[in-house]
């Protein structure tokens, strides 16, 4: 086990390359969450530290880390936690890719891509969520509430129409005679509108590696609440699941933030789960 000092200088190290403080700055006392450090950041450098160190750190360590002294202590004085069950299959998920200080050659890469979505998202991510599907639906019964009172105050909703039934008559001494019913032309047909078809666009095409982009767009025929799951193809291979996985949102729309170290350019798309309908594809370039 490596001593608090050298700990202490490799979590100093590490917040510095995501956040891109200076490591002088950083203190013991300092809070990670006023350095930059978000919930996801949070995930990172307790992955990257476990690379480092030679350990896994559980989630409850994870959430324990409050300072940059927490942190170090998780390390120092690990709990023993080990990877669950798919962490230790050699193909069972990606690891975190270190990133590489300003002027160093590349990070080497390693044969699995990043995922965003460990599951360590704090309860109060799923509480806003439930929160803001609550609001939603609370919003959507006043505003028809609302459009009903409203239509019937102003008596748009009672307008008569007279009978369809009555045929007209012919007017006396007017000769009566049969009426050709017209043709309609081919062109009088209509058709429902299509749905629009599927779409798909990156943030940017040309990142480094680990670096984030976004890639949105909507799957229009899935509808809101459908589960999508990113997929990425390399050149002269077939398509692969990412490890990331979203729910679509109104008309089927979507955005998922991905990252990857695997260097090149490689294709990406996302798929409906129960359907497998998929979105067009993009490129994106890294490195």
């Amino acid at each position: 086990m490596q001593s608090d000092g050298e700990v202490r200088a490799s979590v100093a190290d590490l917040v510095a390359q995501l956040t891109g403080s200076d490591v002088a700055q950083i203190q013991p006392t300092s809070r990670l969450k006023e350095l930059g450090i978000d919930s996801l950041l949070a995930v990172e450098l307790a992955d990257e530290l476990g690379r480092r160190h030679g350990l896994y750190l559980s989630d409850q360590a994870v959430d324990s880390m409050r300072t940059v002294e927490d942190a170090v202590r998780a390390v120092a004085h690990h709990d023993g936690a080990t990877p669950p069950t798919w962490a230790q299959s050699p193909d069972a998920g990606p690891v975190v890719l270190s990133t590489s200080p300003a002027g160093d050659s590349p990070a080497e890469t390693t044969e699995h891509d990043v995922p965003l979505d460990r599951s360590r998202f704090t309860a109060g991510a799923i509480t806003t969520a439930l929160t803001m599907i609550v609001i939603g639906g609370l919003v959507g019964v006043a505003l028809g509430f609302g459009a009903s009172t409203l239509l019937a105050s102003t008596g748009l909703g009672d307008t008569e129409l007279p009978p369809i039934s009555a045929s007209p008559t012919a007017d006396a001494g007017e000769e009566t005679g049969s009426t050709p019913t017209p043709t309609p032309s081919p062109t009088a047909e209509t058709s429902d509108p299509a749905v629009p078809e599927p779409s798909l666009a990156a943030s940017s095409t040309t990142v480094s590696p680990g670096t984030r982009f976004t890639l949105t767009g909507a799957i229009p025929a899935v509808g809101p609440g459908a589960q999508l799951r990113v997929q990425v193809k390399d050149p002269d291979s077939d398509w692969d699941d990412f490890p990331v996985t979203l729910t679509t949102g109104t008309d089927g729309g979507f955005s998922a933030e991905v990252y990857t170290s695997r260097t090149g350019t490689r294709e990406w798309r996302l798929i409906h789960v129960e359907t497998g309908e998929a979105t067009p594809s993009v490129a994106v370039t890294i490195g």
